[in-house]
């Protein structure tokens, strides 16, 4: 996947976007799989903003029995069944726990028939999945007793709910790494003929009429401007869509400039070091708000989870209504989420030097609860036809909810594009289809075979660790090994990532900046700053890569880690 701006200008593509987060790349390779000319931009790195903020969870929708959303549940669990078969290098299933307490709604003989209708409702969970250690288990309610050894760390007592009487049990899905989970949706659309660049920024419309008929653009790391060619747009830029639209005011019948959605902030921790075992937990966290009516307390569900050896532990929401380009949570408002983890979990006993790094971003609320003070979300996605909101042709905008229903939601996308473009719509063919990297059968039987082979003399946890990353692709990895093999030694600092997972970024993934490699395409950085030494070294084989001079490794060391907590 190489970086080619002027491709870009060469023809007019039935279908540009602007966004490449989870949606925008689903939305890439969905629609290039199905046989349209596609180009993929974005003003940042693939997966640098919400896309990789979050706690890397694949729902399957339990959370919509309580609004009784029959359609989205079962849209989510077979959404994450195709995820576990799309990427089963990178997904995989979690074990899930609730505590229950006597007050009734949040009781034992509740959750036992949350769990039963759960059980009912996702029957065919497991129809698609051939490989035994991808299957979604049923659920199941347990004693107060194997309750607290699932989690030792809980509290025995919430105020207002009561002792701990049990807990339930169930299965959602993980993602190894959601980084590279959107990166193979980038990778398989280029490989399915889609054009994509990262850095590239969209500044202004092309218009004949009222018809929009491509983009002004501007290319962030080479620099200067350029046009590309459009049948369709379509933003996926999330949060930044009025942004984004603000850029047609200029047009006699376009109500761009008005705010689209209420917008909330999100906030995650990645903590150094593992609280929890297997399981993850669910935890209510005492909140108080203070509204027009007084000051009301209750309680809002807070998640912690294992993740490799850390623990991820979110998410804190708050309304927001200012800009949402760049903004980052302030010292204060991180030891405050601090405080809440320690009083939702105790056993957590955090400290602000435990956190490694502080995932954030601004994603889209219905509103805010007038009693509880509690942000709801927005629980559908939302799609805009111009031609019906603005009167203007060949454009349209989504913004997604869930990491895990993107994939259904391009499909519908697609569908949508093919009528804008008066043509017969081709059928999906994405759940037929594994990512990049995905060609691999049976994940613990091909991990074990790789393993075994011991290629290029590797330790067995490094070996694990390209498996787990690249999956059938870590063969990529070895080859740049096998031409050179200083590339075969690890980073200093690092147990696991090699020097040859920096050259592969930046030959065939299209990593541009120190951060793209830290960050996005390696686990160098992923869980707190990976030190000097390491983003040293790192920065002078991408020097060579990419003919930096000494000033620009320098700042990329710096920008790479301004990321992190002070």
């Amino acid at each position: 996947m190489k970086r080619d701006i002027a491709a870009l200008t060469e023809r007019t593509f039935d279908l540009v976007v602007v966004g490449a987060g989870i949606y925008g790349a689903a939305v890439a390779w969905e629609a290039a799989a199905r046989g349209l000319s596609v180009a993929l931009i974005d003003k940042a790195d693939f997966a640098s903003g919400n896309s990789s903020s979050s706690l890397k969870i694949i729902h399957g929708g339990l959370r919509y029995l309580q609004s009784l959303d029959i359609p989205r549940m079962r849209t989510s669990v077979r959404e994450r069944m195709f995820m576990l078969c799309m990427a089963p290098h990178l997904v995989h299933p979690l074990p899930c726990l609730m505590p229950t307490y006597p007050k009734l709604m949040k009781s034992k003989p509740v959750m036992r028939l949350g769990m039963l209708l759960n059980d009912i409702i996702s029957f065919d969970l497991n129809r698609r999945i051939k490989d035994p250690c991808k299957k979604i288990p049923r659920g199941r309610v347990v004693s107060r007793q194997e309750c607290f050894k699932l989690a030792p760390g809980l509290g025995e007592a919430i105020e207002g709910l009561g002792p701990v009487t049990g807990g339930a049990v169930w299965h959602d899905a993980q993602m190894y790494n959601s980084e590279r989970l959107e990166l193979a949706f980038v990778m398989s659309a280029a490989r399915s003929g889609a054009l994509a660049a990262n850095y590239v920024e969209a500044n202004g419309y092309i218009t004949e009429g009222n018809r929009v008929v491509g983009l002004r653009a501007r290319d962030l790391i080479g620099g200067g401007e350029f046009e590309i060619g459009a049948k369709v747009v379509l933003n996926t830029v999330g949060s930044g869509i009025d942004s984004v639209l603000s850029l047609l005011r200029s047009h006699p019948d376009s109500s761009a400039g008005k705010r689209r959605i209420k917008l909330s902030t999100a906030m995650n921790f990645v903590i150094k070091r593992p609280i929890l075992g297997d399981h993850a937990v669910g935890v209510r966290s005492p909140f108080e708000y203070k509204g027009a009516g007084g000051v009301y307390r209750g309680s809002r569900v807070l998640f912690l989870t294992p993740w490799r050896q850390y623990t991820l532990a979110g998410t804190q929401h708050l309304p927001f209504d200012g800009n949402p380009d760049g903004w980052s949570p302030g010292e204060e408002m991180i030891a405050a989420f601090v405080e809440e983890v320690n009083r939702a979990y105790p056993g957590a006993k955090l400290r602000l030097d435990d956190i490694g790094y502080v995932h954030s971003g601004i994603i889209p609320m219905e509103k805010v609860d007038s009693k509880s003070g509690e942000v709801n979300l927005t629980s559908h996605h939302k799609m805009w036809d111009h031609a019906r909101t603005d009167n203007i042709e060949g454009l349209l905008s989504v913004v997604g909810v869930k990491y895990t229903t993107a994939r259904n939601v391009a499909e519908r996308t697609v569908g949508r594009v093919f009528r804008k473009l008066q043509r017969k719509p081709s059928a999906s063919c994405t759940l037929e289809r594994v990512l990049v990297g995905g060609h691999i059968g049976r994940f613990s039987d091909y991990l074990e075979r790789v393993v075994a082979e011991k290629p290029n003399g590797l330790e067995s946890e490094v070996v694990k660790h390209l498996v787990h990353s690249y999956g059938s692709e870590h063969k990529g990895i070895l080859s740049k090994i096998e031409d050179n093999p200083e590339l075969g030694h690890k980073l200093p600092g690092s147990s696991e990532v090699l020097m040859a997972e920096v050259s592969h970024a930046v030959r065939e993934e299209m990593a541009v900046k120190l951060a793209d490699v830290t960050l996005r395409r390696t686990d160098l950085g992923s869980a707190g700053n990976p030190g000097e030494e390491c983003l040293q070294a790192c920065a002078a084989l991408m020097a060579v890569e990419l003919g930096w001079d000494d000033n620009r490794r320098k700042s990329e060391i710096e920008e790479a880690k301004s990321v992190y907590p002070a």
